[in-house]
């Protein structure tokens, strides 16, 4: 569910031009692959605070692909954060 939740955040961000923010979530999703699953939530949960973090950006697509993107967010936040209390 993480891996393919995080896959289509990053077809939505390079859909949206944001291939910093894909390349970053992508660097998360490899951790997880490779193992690092506490390395690869610490990544996630990083992108979120401080000002111009993720929650503060929005990028210009259609409707629908916004409303998911924000789910999106939403939930691999949540995840990753629920999966580091875990730990």
């Amino acid at each position: 569910m993480y891996i393919e939740m995080l896959e289509e955040l990053i077809a939505l961000l390079r859909k949206a031009e944001a291939d910093h923010r894909a390349e970053w979530f992508s660097l998360a999703k490899k951790y997880y692959i490779d193992g690092k699953h506490e390395k690869s939530y610490r990544k996630v949960l990083g992108a979120y605070g401080g000002m111009g973090s993720f929650n503060d950006v929005y990028w210009r697509l259609p409707q629908n692909d916004e409303q998911r993107q924000d789910f999106l967010k939403d939930e691999i936040r949540k995840y990753a954060k629920n999966e580091l209390e875990l730990l």
